[in-house]
């Protein structure tokens, strides 16, 4: 009888999937926090944009109608149309109200009578009461798409950490990986909200040119969150990694 053939050295078969350096994996789980708030406020941003519409489309009936009393110009832009702009704020993250009061402070709402002042009639009024601005519209509509990306991205490279996890290390990997991602959104968001402010104050002078001052500042709250909220969320995801496994092995180790 012959000899069975010898085995020969064997090669570890790779895991098929996309290959990914773990700086990708730093950059996206560390700019999560920022996508989790801008994807939430952008749907409330939708269903805001949606509301206004069936105010213009209100608006456009009387248009046609002609003969807009006071009255009904009044109750359109101050009982509706103001009141859905703090119906929808309250929904929205700490950033998204800050950011929403600098572009638009709840204190001073236009009113018919400034708005007729601005536009020169009723009619005109009417014409754009369930208008809404553009560019945040835009800014909206691309956090819709990469706002949950990110989040996917951030919670399916946790579940490959924990996957690949040696025998018998899954579990702190996992402690681990959900003191991060917990760490990471509560000094992102936080952060996000400082860095509005801070942004916010430094362009505050730029007030004083009208039209530009608005626009200018909503930006700075814009640049400065997403900045201050990678580097608190940074530092809150390594804060919560080694929260984590501190947790992790106190609790397995602790005997009674």
């Amino acid at each position: 009888m012959g000899s069975a053939p010898s085995q020969g050295p064997t090669s570890k078969k790779e895991p098929d999937g996309v290959q990914y350096s773990s700086l990708v994996k730093t950059v996206v789980q560390i700019s999560m926090p920022t996508g989790a708030q801008m994807g939430w406020d952008s749907y409330v941003r939708l269903l805001y944009d949606q509301a206004n519409k069936a105010v213009q489309q209100q608006a456009n009936a009387l248009l046609t109608r002609g003969n807009i009393t006071v009255e009904e110009a009044r109750a359109l832009v101050e009982s509706q149309r103001n009141s859905l702009v703090l119906e929808f704020r309250k929904p929205l993250t700490p950033w998204g109200k800050l950011y929403s009061e600098i572009l638009k402070p709840s204190n001073n709402l236009p009113t018919l009578q400034k708005l007729v002042a601005e536009k020169g009639s009723i009619e005109a009024v009417m014409q754009s009461v369930g208008k809404t601005r553009v560019v945040v519209n835009r800014i909206a509509v691309v956090s819709r798409v990469a706002g949950p990306a990110l989040v996917i991205l951030s919670l399916t490279f946790s579940a490959i950490a924990i996957q690949d996890a040696p025998y018998g290390k899954k579990g702190r990997v996992a402690a681990t990986e959900a003191g991060g991602t917990i760490g990471g959104l509560s000094f992102g968001m936080g952060g996000m909200w400082v860095g509005c402010l801070a942004g916010t104050s430094f362009a505050s002078p730029s007030l004083v040119i009208p039209g530009w001052g608005e626009l200018s500042t909503g930006g700075a709250c814009l640049i400065g969150g997403i900045a201050s909220a990678l580097g608190f969320g940074w530092a809150g995801d390594k804060a919560g990694r080694a929260a984590g496994a501190a947790i992790y092995d106190f609790a397995t180790s602790f005997r009674y």
